[in-house]
């Protein structure tokens, strides 16, 4: 009863995490997202999108909430699609990763979904890679700790008045090691090119989701 009042308050935000198409494969066959950590351990991601000097520092960072360890322990989700993550990767700003934001899939699930699946989570008010950043466990408290303002803001950029804006757009709810994929309620790509090859590799999989085009969650 206590897991159904405290979720139902901010159980349907959604959770966005992206990949390139060309990790989709091993994500279907393994039937999980899996956190860095791990995939480190098996020597990296097939292509890896992200910054690596910002992943380095996700592996410094520490969780002082159960489950602890670090942010790359954890299964990374934004509360919003173009996060400033993204908005690196589409102006050619990752040094080691020169394919920009069309092959780039998203999968959504929600907070409910995530929290059901039993996996140890915790949230942030901003980006995990940023020393300020916090850590909480209590949803109850989300709707009071992440700036749902500038979340949902188009324009997310610091200003003079607030320094602060683009940490907090890049608020993240983590999940310890691993998400089945069977959590996962949508999959999105950059246009109607995608579509197909997203869509063989689902059916191959034997993962019956259908693939949607949100050109407006990109940049």
């Amino acid at each position: 009863m206590v897991y159904s009042l405290v979720v139902t308050a901010v159980g349907d935000r959604s959770l966005f995490h992206f990949t390139h198409l060309d990790n989709l494969p091993h994500i279907l066959a393994e039937k999980r997202l899996v956190a860095d950590t791990v995939m480190q351990s098996r020597g990296g991601v097939p292509m890896e999108c992200g910054d690596r000097s910002i992943k380095a520092e996700r592996r410094t960072r520490h969780i002082k909430l159960p489950p602890y360890g670090c942010p790359a322990d954890y299964v990374p989700f934004y509360f919003a699609p173009r996060s400033p993550m993204l908005y690196v990767i589409s102006k050619g700003g990752v040094p080691t990763y020169s394919d920009g934001q069309s092959p780039l899939v998203y999968l959504v699930t929600s907070v409910d979904d995530a929290v059901s699946t039993g996996q140890p989570y915790v949230y942030s008010d901003g980006n995990c890679a940023a020393a300020i950043t916090r850590h909480y466990t209590d949803l109850a408290s989300m709707d009071a700790v992440v700036d749902w303002d500038v979340i949902k803001a188009t324009i997310w950029a610091n200003t003079r008045d607030d320094g602060d804006r683009m940490r907090r757009r890049a608020a993240e709810f983590l999940v310890h090691e691993h998400l089945p994929i069977s959590a996962i309620h949508t999959v999105a790509v950059y246009d109607h090119e995608h579509v197909q090859p997203v869509t063989h590799l689902l059916r191959g999989a034997g993962v019956e989701l259908s693939v949607t085009v949100r050109r407006e969650w990109y940049y």
